[in-house]
């Protein structure tokens, strides 16, 4: 063969394998997968009421957008179908941020009410409704139209009737007047009051923690609605006594009684005396009232009662002094002096003195704020807003204290036009805040220290001597098979002090605002040795 015509066969050949080299190298580039980039990320600002969603099922939730690289799975898309159906509105869910891929897809960020679960899902191709793997959600719904319109109120109080009553209430009904049925501290829909129907509005809470300060309290109602997913029906309550007016919100119907339309008790002229009060502010005599009954025999009405007594051995004016003020009130004295014990310096008309059977004693009062309650925030990173932190957040939920730290730390109230000073109790050196850091009378306050990793909300590595503060749940960002890292809230007085005004009105409620960081220090176990609880939280 010519020498020429092999070389040129052999060029060839190796073009030829170059060529088909190069063209799998291209193929291998080509196949490579590509990822989503986001073009637009940003907070939802519309009413956050009109943001309440729920899951269909048809997309998974993850850390981020779904097609972004990185991202993760937080709950699969059957874990999703089978939350959409939950009989329980912890599982209801709120949209807070939107996001826009370069490939025109949405994802939206959402939570679960109880904090269970919270990430991204494909929500569609447009940012003007909720589509895709999310869809708006009304967490109440007008019950149906009672079929009954003649039932009286009273047969449905207490009831087993009343307990599984849905459906719409009567006229006899809207007409009633009501109790709170046990009252007490249980946050199951039936002994405090919402501000709405429980869990039908993200972190929106309890408007009341005890009602037994209102076991007297009557009612009535001027709303009702049903739960979506449970389906039981809750009332909005407004107290016939201004007094009671703190307790006015949302309540399972379930948990009310009908208020006796007759005295429990007969009052007998020629052995009680009446005791009203009066509010000093409008003038006007309250609902409330108490009857003193003497434990002796032959008195009659119109007779002086000053020296009797009753069966625990008091006297009207020892009776007063025990039965105290009705709640939201402080009894008025004549010498501006804490009420003595024998009511003497009470201030009542007609005069105790003169107290005669058969007579009513009107006591005079004044409205009282009640003591103060705190919120929890977080800072937020740098050139942003603080925003608000929900018990979910906290590891072992918020911070209990001991019932005693709470009184001893925190503004009692008093008169309704007093004022606090609100570093005084909350500064670096305040009351609360030496409370809240001690373990002696806080159940999970924990210290950590630099023998471990500790990040700031910016991500910047912390060196420190200790930080004083409560767990938060695991950052997913920064834990690793084999070391869990965790948020950690450090209370700041100074940042609370800039958000709240530097003097308060009695009563008011304080913003507490946290620093939070981010720890591989492992978690101690909440002191259960400690007595403690939250009613000093607004919820």
């Amino acid at each position: 063969m010519n020498k020429n015509l092999k070389r040129s066969i052999y060029a060839g050949i190796a073009a030829l394998s170059f060529v088909a080299i190069a063209g799998t190298a291209n193929a291998t580039n080509a196949s490579a997968k590509s990822y989503a980039k986001v073009t637009s990320n940003k907070a939802l600002t519309t009413d956050a009421t009109s943001r309440n969603v729920n899951v269909n099922g048809t997309n998974a939730l993850y850390t981020k957008a779904g097609t972004l690289k990185g991202a993760k799975t937080v709950a699969t898309k059957a874990t999703l179908s089978n939350l959409s159906t939950s009989k329980s509105s912890e599982k209801n869910w709120r949209a807070y941020r939107v996001a826009t891929t370069n490939r025109g897809s949405v994802y939206y960020k959402i939570v679960s009410y109880d904090g269970s679960y919270r990430g991204w899902i494909y929500g569609g191709k447009s940012t003007t409704a909720f589509a895709g793997g999310v869809k708006s959600y009304n967490t109440t719904t007008d019950p149906t139209a009672s079929t009954d319109s003649s039932s009286s109120a009273s047969s449905y109080s207490t009831t087993s009737s009343q307990a599984s009553q849905t459906t719409a209430l009567t006229t006899a009904q809207k007409a009633a007047t009501y109790k709170i049925a046990t009252p007490g501290t249980a946050n199951d829909g039936t002994e405090v009051t919402y501000t709405y129907p429980a869990w039908t509005q993200y972190k929106k809470g309890r408007v009341i923690t005890d009602s037994t300060p209102y076991k007297d309290a009557t009612f009535k109602v001027t709303d009702e609605t049903t739960r979506t997913r449970e389906g039981d029906l809750w009332v909005k309550i407004e107290a016939t006594d201004s007094a009671n007016s703190k307790a006015n919100g949302w309540i399972k119907y379930s948990g009310l009684t009908t208020a006796s339309t007759t005295p429990t008790s007969t009052f007998d002229a020629d052995t009680s005396v009446k005791i009203a009060y009066r509010d000093t502010s409008t003038g006007k005599t309250i609902s409330k009232t108490n009857t003193w009954t003497t434990a002796s025999t032959g008195t009659k009405e119109g007779d002086s009662a000053v020296n009797y007594t009753d069966s625990n051995g008091r006297t009207i004016g020892k009776f007063i002094y025990a039965e105290g003020a009705p709640s939201g009130y402080k009894i008025n004295t004549s010498d501006s002096k804490d009420l003595a014990t024998d009511g003497s310096n009470a201030t009542v008309a007609p005069a105790l003195s003169s107290a005669k059977f058969g007579s009513t004693l009107t006591v005079d009062v004044t409205p009282v704020a009640s003591q103060t309650k705190v919120k929890f925030d977080v800072a937020g990173t740098t050139g942003t807003a603080n925003s608000s932190l929900s018990s979910n957040d906290f590891l072992y939920g918020f911070p209990a204290l001991t019932a005693s730290a709470q009184t001893d730390a925190l503004p009692a109230g008093g008169a309704t036009d007093g004022t606090f000073t609100v570093s005084d109790y909350f500064g670096a050196n305040g009351k609360f805040t030496k409370v809240l850091n001690s373990a002696s009378s806080s159940n999970s306050v924990q210290t950590i220290y630099r023998n471990s990793d500790i990040w700031d909300i910016n991500g910047n590595e912390v060196s420190t001597t200790g930080l004083t503060g409560f767990f938060g749940q695991k950052d997913a960002t920064k834990s690793t098979s084999s070391a869990p890292a965790y948020y950690f809230y450090v209370y700041n007085p100074t940042k609370t002090l800039a958000a709240n005004a530097s003097t308060l009105a009695n009563g008011s409620s304080v913003n507490l605002v946290f620093d939070r960081y981010t720890t591989n220090t492992t978690p101690n176990k909440v002191n259960s040795d400690l007595n403690a609880n939250t009613d000093y939280i607004s919820k």
